[in-house]
């Protein structure tokens, strides 16, 4: 009869401990949202979700935050970019290539590239008081 005494605490700090386990093993670990790989990996997925206004907005709210933050105008030019904002794009991508020159050649270069081709009007009409040029064979 003194074993049942014993039995029925034991029982209940088992259960307690093995909840107390339970809880810590379904606890996610903590994120720090202000980290430039959460931005990044957030951003990313904006991007390839192309929720693109979504992405616009978060950029532009870390922009101010971080105003020197490469990632950040590289997505928002990106997102721009995809929207065929090309002035608001260049923008952007003239600041990543101000604020990270060794982003100009593989991030930025291809891009201004393509908004410059969108920019620049096709079969632009010659002014009427512009004079002729004359063709020569040198």
């Amino acid at each position: 009869m003194d074993f049942e005494y014993f039995l029925i605490p034991a029982m209940v700090v088992v259960v307690i401990v093995a909840s107390a386990i339970a809880a810590y093993r379904r606890r996610k670990p903590k994120i720090d949202t202000n980290s430039t790989e959460y931005f990044r990996d957030r951003s990313q997925h904006l991007l390839e979700c192309n929720k693109l206004d979504e992405l616009i907005t978060y950029a532009r709210a870390r922009i101010k935050q971080r105003p020197n933050q490469t990632n950040a105008h590289w997505y928002l030019g990106r997102a721009l970019y995809l929207q065929k904002k090309w002035s608001e794009a260049l923008a952007s991508f003239n600041e990543v290539a101000r604020l990270d020159p060794s982003w100009i050649e593989k991030s930025v270069t291809p891009h201004l590239r393509a908004i410059e081709a969108r920019l620049q009007p096709k079969d632009m009409p010659v002014a009427s008081d512009a004079p002729e040029q004359q063709r020569t064979l040198h």
